[in-house]
């Protein structure tokens, strides 16, 4: 049975499946391979980290909502959670290139 979906992939993806099917199809001449095929393939051998991709989906929005229904919940395991799960500021190193950049000027 054939099922088909329809979805998006990243530039970076698109990459990654357009130069596996390169690689599988050049110097093959024995059959055909198209994008399909190649897609199955990388779906059925690949393994899904559950965890982290949920981590990346998470709207914290959703999970607010979704706790504060919850009331057997304990708040400070949650906040404790959310807060692990805040994404964390960057450093931000010209920043601190352009303070060095500037000490040194001042005592020249």
């Amino acid at each position: 049975m054939k099922n088909r979906i329809q979805f998006t992939l990243t530039d970076e993806t698109l990459k990654i499946v357009e130069d596996t099917f390169k690689e599988v199809t050049q110097n093959f001449k024995t059959g055909s391979i198209n994008y399909s095929d190649v897609i199955n393939e990388m779906i059925l051998t690949s393994r899904v980290d559950v965890k982290s991709l949920q981590h990346k989906k998470t709207n914290l929005r959703r999970s607010l909502r979704v706790m504060a229904k919850d009331p057997s919940i304990d708040y400070e395991a949650a906040i404790e959670l959310l807060n692990k799960m805040k994404p964390k500021p960057a450093k931000n190193s010209s920043k601190a290139k352009v303070e060095t950049e500037a000490q040194s000027e001042s005592t020249e």
